[in-house]
């Protein structure tokens, strides 16, 4: 009787444990989801999308957003991929309608799991390229080609060990004028430079580098022994 005793004791020890481990399970998990879908709202109301690109982005499901790739159990981002699908040399029309303009928020390095970011094809209008990208650490795999960013590739993508692929191509369409273009489209192409290769150096795990038309002047023949 006494044994019988004994071994309801630990049997219940036992349940009461695997309870609260399984609730405070379920609460990380649930804080997680939470932070991950504040982290992409905020990551959209910083992005200009004036014909409504990004209209799946509403709900509580935030897995299934456009663009958007989780882990299956747990929930977490993995892949942002927003790119144009009709890059310039496309028709321009098609382009415009799919192009996202307007700032990165920092709410982006929330997503601690990103491991696939693409925004190439875009148009960031000459705004520099955010620091923030180098403080994705998890990054298997950048693009921000022809995305009219501009000014000096952050040197802290020094810490992007990760990374396998970056593509930082500054494509150049300036003999694709359409009469629906003005100037100020134009002005940003071409304006992407390296202020020094030290950090390339640090990317151990690269497999692809795409840097056409950005302007390796600065760095002379450190780029040929690199």
């Amino acid at each position: 009787m006494e044994r019988i005793s004994i071994l309801g004791f630990i049997l219940a020890i036992l349940y009461f444990i695997t309870t609260e481990l399984a609730c405070n399970g379920y609460t990380h998990m649930s804080n997680n989801i939470q932070s991950e879908q504040e982290a992409l709202i905020d990551f959209k109301s910083g992005l200009k999308d004036p014909n409504n690109r990004l209209s799946s982005w509403k709900g509580s499901n935030y897995c299934y957003w456009q663009g958007i790739t989780c882990e299956k159990d747990t929930g977490i981002v993995i892949s942002i991929d927003l790119h144009n699908p009709y890059p310039r040399e496309n028709v321009y029309e098609n382009w415009s309608s799919m192009n996202l303009s307007g700032e990165i928020r920092p709410s982006l390095t929330k997503l601690k799991s990103l491991k696939y970011l693409d925004l190439s094809f875009n148009s960031f209008k000459g705004m520099p390229i955010p620091q923030l990208f180098g403080s994705l650490k998890n990054l298997l795999y950048l693009n921000l080609s022809g995305a009219e960013f501009s000014g000096t590739i952050p040197s802290n993508f020094r810490n992007l060990s990760n990374l396998q692929y970056l593509d930082l191509s500054n494509w150049q369409y300036l003999d694709l004028y359409s009469e629906d273009m003005s100037y100020d489209d134009f002005e940003y192409f071409n304006d992407l430079s390296i202020g020094n290769i030290e950090w390339m150096a640090s990317l151990v795990s690269l497999k692809y580098l795409g840097m056409d038309y950005v302007d390796l002047s600065s760095v002379g023949s450190e780029w040929v022994r690199c």
